[in-house]
């Protein structure tokens, strides 16, 4: 296509494989669920974490070590989309 067609369109197709289109839908709503997946775990960590910390004072390096594991787990929950 022209290239104010390419720089304008939400998708592209390069070449004559239109069956793609239906593996691009679904790998999208993948993608979208596994991002709301990441969120909610990953606020309701660090939801949990500030609770703890003010009801029982949890030390420093424990929240630390809290949240960065989470961040691990959400890192790996996303690398589910390159399956």
């Amino acid at each position: 296509g022209s290239g104010a067609a390419l720089e304008v369109a939400d998708v592209v197709l390069m070449n004559d494989s239109i069956e793609r289109i239906a593996e691009t839908i679904s790998l999208a709503r993948r993608a979208r669920r596994i991002v709301k997946q990441n969120l909610v775990f990953a606020g309701a960590v660090i939801l949990m974490l500030i609770v703890s910390n003010f009801a029982a004072g949890i030390p420093l390096p424990f929240g630390v070590v809290g949240h960065e594991g989470s961040t691990l787990l959400v890192i790996l929950n996303g690398l589910r989309l390159l399956r």
